[in-house]
């Protein structure tokens, strides 16, 4: 026969029952932080897209062409002086003497003009022809793959501006007398006025950039000085 369980333990026992109850209740409710339990569905992480370290920049600089310089030739390229220039040796930038940092380079329109940047033709080769005159080449072939001539160009009322063509030595226009005169320039080179078809002078003006006048016209003459650039490479034309 079983016995009968005392009261004050029944009463023990029911007790322990509610309480384990009520815990259970509350912790479906909530976990023991506060915070709502995880979801089962799987993880937040693919929510983010792209990482900012791998994104380029939006602008990248370009690569930079260094421009004629207006220095004293390299060491150990040759020479030969001036003379050597004057004989179409050397491969030179014409260099108004006062103009800061500005050289003559034939331009997008084919004109021989002022420029403090970067050009295809900055560079020149001064070719004797014969009688005190010179032909003013580009030291490098065009697409043709001959030089083009420095050449005057008569613009009616306007002064007359200096254009590249296909050299001509019968061309009175690409013939030019480099005068030289007493000055030097700071690096203590020779300077030359350039006279051209017609006793007209090359000279840069703040308006018109190089044109073309007469020596009594339009004030004081402009002055060059030939920056040995090194040996010309133009091939022998006949």
């Amino acid at each position: 026969m079983q016995r009968p369980i005392a009261r004050s333990t029944r009463a023990g026992m029911t007790a322990a029952l509610c309480a384990g109850l009520l815990l259970t209740q509350q912790a479906c409710a909530a976990d023991p932080d506060g915070e709502p339990a995880a979801s089962s569905s799987g993880s937040t992480a693919g929510a983010l897209t792209g990482d900012p370290q791998a994104t380029p920049s939006a602008t990248t600089p370009p690569a930079t062409t260094p421009s004629a310089t207006t220095g004293p030739p390299a060491a150990g390229g040759g020479g030969g002086g001036n003379e050597a220039i004057l004989r179409g040796e050397r491969q030179v930038v014409i260099a108004p003497v006062g103009s800061f940092e500005s050289v003559l380079a034939v331009d997008a329109k084919g004109r021989l003009n002022l420029t403090d940047g970067e050009a295809e033709y900055a560079l020149f080769v001064l070719d004797p022809v014969g009688g005190g005159r010179h032909q003013i080449k580009t030291a490098k072939a065009g697409s043709g793959g001959e030089p083009f001539c420095m050449g005057l160009r008569d613009n009616g009322t306007s002064p007359a501006t200096v254009v590249a063509a296909g050299c001509d030595t019968s061309s009175a226009g690409q013939l030019f007398t480099l005068e030289r005169t007493r000055a030097t320039d700071e690096q203590g080179r020779p300077t030359y006025a350039i006279r051209g078809d017609g006793n007209v002078h090359l000279r840069t003006t703040a308006s018109n950039g190089l044109v073309a006048q007469a020596a009594d016209a339009g004030g004081p003459g402009t002055t060059f000085a030939f920056v040995d650039n090194g040996k010309a490479t133009l091939p022998e034309l006949d």
